[in-house]
């Protein structure tokens, strides 16, 4: 029977103000273990380094786009 992996991160995203880039931090709950990005493609690239794969945007249809900035 193959082993299962299992990550757990809380994810912290914030920006300095509505014309800045947002940024973000992991954290670990079992470690306490902080990791801080500058940018979401730094934290893109850390858990595609984590899990050894691709992560890949999904096409947004523009009802939907337009329905998630209104919350």
């Amino acid at each position: 029977m193959p082993t299962r992996e299992y990550k757990a991160y809380l994810l912290r995203l914030w920006r300095e103000s509505h014309e800045a880039a947002w940024r973000a931090m992991l954290e670990n709950p079992n470690s306490n273990e902080r990791i801080a990005f500058a940018t979401l493609g730094e934290l893109v690239a850390y858990l595609e380094e984590k899990t050894g794969e691709q992560i890949r945007p999904l096409p947004i249809e523009q009802s939907s786009a337009s329905e998630m900035s209104r919350l």
